[in-house]
């Protein structure tokens, strides 16, 4: 960690990780641990998941924004 409180993740990891410059990533403190995430939009969640998830009992797909309401629903 510099002076100024930045970190680098190193060459390797980033590449790993999928991370580029710019990119927004999210914090979280755990104990004495520092988790940093990779931040995914709605719209990447949305199409990877898109056509993998049906309701229950049926072959008929739940649309993303439907389940992001069910997602917060029980978050």
């Amino acid at each position: 960690m510099d002076e100024k409180g930045r970190i680098v993740i190193p060459e390797e990891e980033r590449k790993a990780l999928g991370l580029e410059p710019g990119m927004t990533l999210q914090l979280e403190r755990k104990g004495k641990e520092l988790i940093i995430r990779k931040v995914i939009s709605f719209e990447e969640f949305s199409s990877k998941l898109k056509g993998c998830i049906t309701k229950k009992g049926s072959k008929e797909e739940i649309k993303p924004l439907e389940l992001k309401t069910i997602w917060e629903k029980n978050v």
